[in-house]
This record gives structure tokens, sequence and C-alpha cells, in this order.
């Protein structure tokens, strides 16, 4: 019996394979698991409908990032943070900080997209990384002023 498989399935193959298996074993384990359905055309024809769908939200997600990187690249974020009688910051600035003052900015960026290597203790301008999905990459300096 050919099965489309709805999920992986050690020994027989990757989600969305068709493979050819013996009936007692897709009626007994594969189908009461939810793991495959018989192979007919209309299951041919959800798997190719679900494959246009996940490939059209990559290509969105994509083009989001795309825009994110060319937005971002050479963006000044100035910060405002408080420091001590000797010029440097009571707290170190972190990635959720900087994700934070991005979103108050219009950019939504995830936290552990940001590298920034060392710990930001210092007044001053600073160089940051970002790396977005799909390898689009962005890099922003953040000034740092005394509150």
């Amino acid at each position: 019996m050919k099965v489309l498989l709805l999920k992986d399935v050690k020994e027989l193959g990757k989600e969305g394979a068709i493979v050819e298996v013996s009936d007692g074993h897709a009626r007994n384990f594969l189908f009461p698991q939810n793991m495959a359905v018989p192979a007919t055309a209309e299951s041919m024809k959800k798997k190719e409908e679900k494959e246009k769908a996940l490939s059209k939200k990559e290509q969105r997600e994509m083009s989001v990032s795309s825009d994110l990187a060319a937005s971002l690249e050479g963006f000044e974020l100035i910060m405002q943070e408080k420091v001590n009688d000797s010029g440097v910051l009571y707290a170190a600035i972190s990635p959720k900080a900087i994700c934070s003052a991005l979103k108050k900015s219009g950019f939504k960026v995830e936290e552990e997209s940001v590298k920034i290597g060392q710990p930001i203790k210092e007044v001053g301008d600073h160089m940051i990384h970002i790396q977005l999905p799909y390898g689009f990459e962005a890099e922003l300096r953040i000034i740092i002023e005394e509150k």
C-alpha cells in the first residue's frame, strides 16, 4: 500500500514522502498514530497546496527580513541612560534594551538577532550587528547619551 507520510517516521522517510508499506503496518500503526494517510489523488492535492502555502509564507517572511535589513542599515539609535560621576553606565546595555528601543522606533527585531559582543557600559557611539532570518544582516549605530 502506498502512503503519504504526515510526520517523519524512522526508517520509512521524512514528512511528505510517498512510501510503500504493508497493509497491516499502515492500518495498525501509521493510520492510528496519524503518521500517514493513503496516497490518493486528494491527499496529493492537499500536500501540493500545503507546500505552495508554505512557499508563499516563506517568500513573504524573506521580503520582510530584506526590507527590515535595508531600513536598519546605517540607522542611528539614540538611547539616554543614567551614568555615574565617572561617566560609566549604572547598568550595561543588553540586547533586550536595544530591542525595546528599536521597537519604540518602529522596528521589530528579536533579542536573539542583536549581536553586541561585549556589554556596552560607556557613553558614546557603538556599532551593533543585527542578524536577521534568511541570512540578512544590518549594522546600526547606537549613541548612548547621559540622562
